[in-house]
């Protein structure tokens, strides 16, 4: 499993929740609303990049962003393996 950097910005709704931001390829900046325990030394689990075009990659996100998008285009260098997080 792959997983992608991001930024916690604030408590969600419920207590298990946390709203994170990550930073798309062409630099929009989309938020998410996951489950806490879903974070890892702020990387977020996506699984692996389904598209790929130069240094950027096409990601499935777990949940679908506050702007009703559930596939972005990142960076790759904001990928991380799941293995560096362990």
């Amino acid at each position: 499993m792959m997983r992608v950097k991001v930024e916690t910005i604030r408590q969600g709704q419920h207590p298990s929740e946390l709203v994170v931001a990550l930073t798309t390829a062409d630099g929009h900046r989309e938020e998410l609303i996951v489950d806490q325990r879903s974070i890892k030394n702020d990387t977020l689990g996506v699984g692996y990049p389904i598209g790929k075009e130069k240094n950027r990659l096409l990601i499935e996100l777990p949940r679908e962003t506050l702007r009703g998008l559930w596939r972005v285009w990142v960076s790759s260098d904001t990928i991380v393996n799941q293995e560096a997080v362990a």
